[in-house]
Parts: C-alpha cells; sequence; structure tokens
C-alpha cells in the first residue's frame, strides 16, 4: 500500500487547489466618458465670441461642464504637414485641434469631443481647441468617413467663410515663378509657402511644412484643381489666408494655364491689304443685300476687318469650317470696335448647315450672345462657349444697315478654342 500513498497525497493536494481558485475575476473600472450637453462648432464659436473679448493676439475660454460635439475628421498630422494638430469639421463651420500628442485622430474618423476641461482660443485669428488629449476627449463614432471637400473660390476664402474648412479650389495654377519648385525644404526641414492664382489674378497662399512627407515634391505646372484645409494667419491688422494640403494627389492641374488654349480658328487678319475686300482662305465674303463687303484695315501696325455702310446693306463675314466636337469644351472669342453707328448693327451667328454658297439666308443660324462694341473702345466678346455643338460648323459675323444708316465696325483676333 505504500507505493500507491505519494499519489493519492499529491491528487488530494491538487483538489484542495482547484476548490481555492476563482473563477470570476472582477473587470476593471470602465472609463465613461459623459456625453452632457451637445452643440455644434458654430455654438462653440458662438460661447466663445459671447464670452471673450477678442483681441489682436490670445484670448481664451475655458468649458468647466460636459459639453459635447460631432464632427468629421479632415486633416490629421500623420503626413506630417501638421505637427499635434487635427482639423474637424461639422455642418456649421470647422476648427483646428491642438493635440496633447501626436496621432490617434485621423482623416475620415467620425468623432465625439468631449470639452469640458477643453480651451477654446483664437490664436492669431485662427480658433482652435487647445490641448486635446486624445484618450480622454475624443471618442471615436467610426472611421474612413471620406468627408468631401466643399468647391469654393479664392475670392470667398479671402472673404473669410471657409476658416477650417476643407475645400477644393477649381482653375487655379501655381505662379509662373513657382512652377517646379519644391513644396518646402526638406533638407533644412523648412516649411515654406507657395502661391496659387485662379484666372483673374487673386491669389492664395500653400503652406506647407519641411516635415510633410511631400515637402520635396514640386509644383506642376499646369491648371486644375486643389483640395486643402482653410487657415489664417493673422498678425495685427494684417491677415493672411493660408491652405494645407493632405497630399500631393489632390493637387491635379494638367490642364492648360490661364490664357492658354488650343486654337481651331485663329486669324488676326494680318494678312489683309488696306481697303481691298478680305480674300482669305476658306472666308466667304459676300452682301446679299446692297454692295458694301468686308474690307482690311491695315495701317502698318494694326490689321482688322471692318465694314462701313451707309443705306440698305446686309453683308456676310464667314469663317471656315470648324470640326467641333462637344466634349471639349469649345468657344469662340474676338474683339470688335465702332465709329459714328447710327442704324447699322453687327450681330454674330453660328450655323451647322450652311453649304458655304451665296445664299447664307437659307441656312440655319443662331446668334451668339457676344459683347459688341457700340463705341470706340476695343470690346472683347467674352468667351462664348459653343460646347454644345458638333460636326463642321461655320461662324457669320452680318452686319445690317437700314436705309439712311451709317457706321463702321473693325473686327479682329477671331478665335475658336478649346482648353
Amino acid at each position: 500500500m505504500k507505493k500507491f500513498a505519494f499519489p493519492l497525497s499529491f491528487a488530494g493536494l491538487i483538489l484542495l487547489l482547484n476548490g481555492c481558485i476563482q473563477t470570476n475575476f472582477d473587470e476593471p473600472p470602465l472609463n465613461i466618458i459623459p456625453e452632457g450637453n451637445v452643440i455644434t462648432i458654430g455654438d462653440l464659436k458662438d460661447i466663445y465670441n459671447d464670452s471673450v473679448i477678442l483681441g489682436p493676439y490670445l484670448s481664451s475660454y475655458k468649458f468647466t461642464d460636459d459639453y459635447s460635439l460631432y464632427a468629421v475628421v479632415t486633416i490629421d498630422d500623420k503626413s506630417g504637414n501638421l505637427y499635434k494638430a487635427a482639423y474637424i469639421e461639422d455642418a456649421t463651420g470647422a476648427i483646428n485641434m491642438r493635440l496633447l500628442s501626436s496621432g490617434g485622430v485621423y482623416e475620415g474618423d467620425s468623432v465625439r469631443v468631449y470639452l469640458k476641461g477643453l480651451v477654446i482660443s483664437v490664436y492669431n485669428g485662427m480658433f482652435q481647441l487647445d490641448s486635446v488629449d486624445v484618450d480622454k476627449n475624443v471618442i471615436k463614432q467610426a472611421t474612413l468617413r471620406n468627408p468631401q471637400p466643399t468647391e469654393v473660390n479664392i475670392n470667398q476664402i479671402l472673404a473669410g467663410g471657409y476658416q477650417g474648412r476643407l475645400i477644393k479650389l477649381n482653375n487655379v495654377q501655381f505662379l509662373e515663378s513657382e512652377i517646379g519648385m519644391t513644396y518646402a525644404d526638406p533638407l533644412n526641414l523648412t516649411t515654406m509657402n507657395r502661391t496659387i492664382e485662379d484666372c483673374d489674378g487673386n491669389r492664395l497662399i500653400v503652406r506647407t511644412s519641411g516635415y510633410a512627407k511631400f515637402a520635396g515634391a514640386t509644383t506642376p505646372e499646369g491648371k486644375g484643381s486643389i483640395i486643402g484645409v482653410v487657415d489664417l494667419y493673422r498678425v495685427g491688422s494684417n491677415s493672411t489666408w493660408q491652405l494645407y494640403i493632405r497630399r500631393t494627389s489632390e493637387v491635379l492641374m494638367n490642364g492648360l494655364r490661364c490664357g492658354q488654349f488650343f486654337a481651331l480658328l485663329n486669324e488676326d487678319f494680318s494678312s489683309v491689304s488696306d481697303n481691298q475686300p478680305i480674300a482669305l482662305d476658306n472666308w466667304i465674303n459676300l452682301a446679299t443685300t446692297g454692295t458694301v463687303v468686308w474690307l482690311g484695315s491695315n495701317n502698318g501696325i494694326d490689321t482688322r476687318a471692318k465694314i462701313t455702310g451707309t443705306g440698305d446693306n446686309v453683308s456676310w463675314l464667314i469663317t471656315p469650317v470648324v470640326n467641333l466636337d462637344d466634349s471639349d469644351n469649345e468657344y469662340l472669342i474676338f474683339n470688335t470696335r465702332a465709329l459714328n453707328v447710327v442704324g447699322s448693327e453687327l450681330k454674330v451667328y453660328i450655323s451647322t448647315n450652311y453649304d458655304g454658297g451665296n445664299n447664307p439666308a437659307s441656312a440655319t443660324w443662331t446668334e451668339l450672345d457676344a459683347n459688341i462694341a457700340s463705341g470706340s473702345d476695343i470690346t472683347q466678346s467674352g468667351q462664348i462657349d459653343i460646347s454644345g455643338y458638333s460636326g463642321n460648323v461655320r461662324i457669320a459675323f452680318k452686319y445690317s444697315a437700314l436705309s439712311g444708316a451709317t457706321g463702321s465696325f473693325y473686327l479682329d483676333n477671331v478665335v475658336v478654342a478649346h482648353e
């Protein structure tokens, strides 16, 4: 029996220990962050404005009660273009969150921000939430929300209505002097400003940190779109609006620069002879009433087409055939000038079925909405959209005068183009 003593004793010990083992563990206490009163970013700014006398530099308001706001993160600091910061946006506005440490919130996160203990301030004109602890103040609701930018123009940004917002600008380009330059200096880690402009000359700074992953990328040479978050830097009474981009793939500038175009027709009448009928290749110059036709005007410096008539006259100057593709954003532009116009007029038309014969009135012509000169100042027609037409078309400049009418019209720089 002795040989069974040890195994039996060991088995009894195991049973005794099993009886002492606790199978129901205590769970750690949950850190429940209260919601409190829910407000918007617009409400947040109103609370600040109602509570603080704004100064040119730094003022603040601290939340001491339970408040929360819901928003979406539009830009984070993962790319290095921001440091310990993220911008959030809701339907009422946007604001910069200054974080205690990098990371933790990312572009596309839908978040609840618990405001108790946080400070809202205006620093150099920019609204911001200071000292945000991601672990204590930010509760994620969802991820990968893919916030969409609001399409605006530079003037709307400069007017101040889009502070902190994710926006998209169309038909903009970098200054010619900054084409091919790096966004920032990645070697010396220096933040730099580049400037974009629209075709009216309105400008906006694109600001990039030397720590950004794309700091060494170069600015494109064309015109197109850019997506970024609007920021404000104000010192005293001087305000500078600027844009932070998230990545260079959101800078799509592959189009022709402002003022550049692909010309389908480009006639400046440089080869005309003074006071001789216009006889350019494939142009049609004829009178269907009266005998007045379009003549060349060449004083050795300027060249144009001109027409001067008295009495009943209907005269046509018709372009060669132009082939349009309605997907190419085609347009017509030209210049006119007028002298002593009484009872005469000049209009511009387009036709898809004119056969090139001596009776243009038998074709179908649609009048185009153009600015035509009524005085001696050179008048630009404006960019006349003809992208709704396709196939072969002709453009006609039709001069009409009643009995006893007088007047001269000058025509120059006729261009049919697409971008």
